[in-house]
């Protein structure tokens, strides 16, 4: 493993542990300082001379030129530090993308080629750490005076939510399942990684587990592995009845109330979207727009659910309207043309697998732009195409 490989691993491993404040209301993830850190340090390594980008970088560029148009024309009074706060987060994804068009570039070839591994040693680590949390450190209503969800008795592991550790660790199953390494440790990581994804107890995640292992199971006509997937979904199942009847309905976690909620984000959503349908409030001046539309109390808008809408694409529509949402749509589509153009690797068809999956969860969580699974997106998407000249 090289030291960048190395560097990147522990990157996604620290999670949301460690914090640099910036700005008031948000600060870099030690994920978010090796991105930055890894961009500046490809873009000196190829003495700033980058080739045309692949598609899928091509059509992401596309989508943050929409985002930043709508910050800056964007139809709400912000003052410099809201406008900080939300273009930030706009050249953070911006980083994260040259990142991938630097690693297609082949800024970092040892990495390019271990990117596999980064996912699979990765979130084996958030795994073993996750049901170690899950065992001793069970309640975590302690965490509610940094505004993170008081979750019991889940594996959060380093990134503080289940629901968002799910989804990675999903992925992270289909990647480990495709990644060459040696026999025993492929078993024994598959096993610590759904055991983990198991103990979040997260529907979204189950739901996307069952799509993206469903979907590539048929891609490569296999009915054994379409068999040994259902399998697994029923244990899923079994396991989350098992915790609602021995954890969450004696201690009154009530689910109803959460898909409540839910439903009320979407209802924030969908009438910001019908306020400002063309363009949008300006991506990621979401929390604002809430309150200068008075669509939130002061106790929601002080939470970290209050920064975006529960669903990927209806934060895109109310943040950049129709227009952002049809490029971001390009986006993903040019995702999926980079996977099925490539099939024949065996991260094309991982690629696919793991978006039909995130999509489907995307309706619950915003998962599309949490910043780790972004990274996995990113990462694989610049492990499948080949550059001119090069073998497979």
């Amino acid at each position: 493993m090289s030291f960048v490989t190395l560097i990147l691993t522990l990157a996604i491993l620290s999670g949301q542990l460690i914090k640099i404040p910036l700005l008031p209301q948000g600060g870099l993830t030690v994920l978010d300082f090796t991105v930055i850190s890894l961009v500046f340090f490809g873009l000196i390594k190829l003495k700033l001379r980058l080739k045309s980008p692949p598609f899928f970088i091509k059509t992401a560029l596309f989508f943050i030129t929409v985002c930043l148009i709508s910050l800056a024309i964007t139809p709400l009074s912000l003052n410099l530090s809201q406008y900080l706060i939300s273009v930030s987060y706009t050249l953070r994804l911006l980083f994260y993308i040259i990142l991938g068009w630097l690693i297609y570039l082949e800024a970092f070839p040892k990495l390019k080629d271990q990117i596999p591994q980064i996912v699979c040693y990765s979130s084996l680590s958030l795994s073993i750490i996750g049901i170690l949390q899950f065992i001793f450190v069970p309640d975590l209503r302690f965490l509610q005076k940094d505004l993170w969800d008081p979750h019991y008795f889940r594996a959060v592991s380093t990134l503080l939510d289940p629901n968002f550790l799910g989804a990675f660790l999903v992925l992270s199953l289909l990647t480990t399942f495709n990644t060459k390494i040696s026999p025993a440790l492929k078993k024994y990581s598959l096993l610590i990684i759904f055991i983990a994804l198991l103990t979040t107890f997260s529907r979204g995640s189950y739901l996307s587990f069952l799509l993206t292992f469903s979907t590539f199971s048929l891609c490569k006509k296999s009915v054994k592995q379409i068999f040994v997937t259902l399998l697994l979904f029923v244990i899923l199942l079994t396991g989350f009845n098992i915790y609602q009847k021995a954890v969450a309905e004696p201690r009154g976690v009530d689910k109803a109330k959460s898909a409540e909620n839910r439903l009320g984000t979407w209802q924030q959503g969908l009438t910001l979207f019908q306020h400002h349908p063309i363009l949008g409030t300006g991506f990621n001046a979401y929390k604002f727009a809430l309150k200068q539309n008075n669509l939130a109390n002061d106790q929601f808008l002080q939470s970290r659910g209050a920064t975006s809408n529960d669903s990927s694409l209806l934060h895109v529509a109310s943040t950049t309207g129709v227009i952002g949402l049809i490029t971001y749509i390009f986006f993903l589509f040019s995702l999926f043309l980079t996977g099925w153009k490539n099939k024949t690797n065996p991260y094309g068809l991982v690629l696919i697998s793991g978006l039909v999956g995130l999509l489907a969860q995307s309706f619950f969580i915003n998962n599309l732009f949490y910043p780790f699974i972004f990274l996995w997106i990113i990462l694989i998407a610049a492990r499948v195409p080949v550059l001119k000249g090069q073998k497979k």
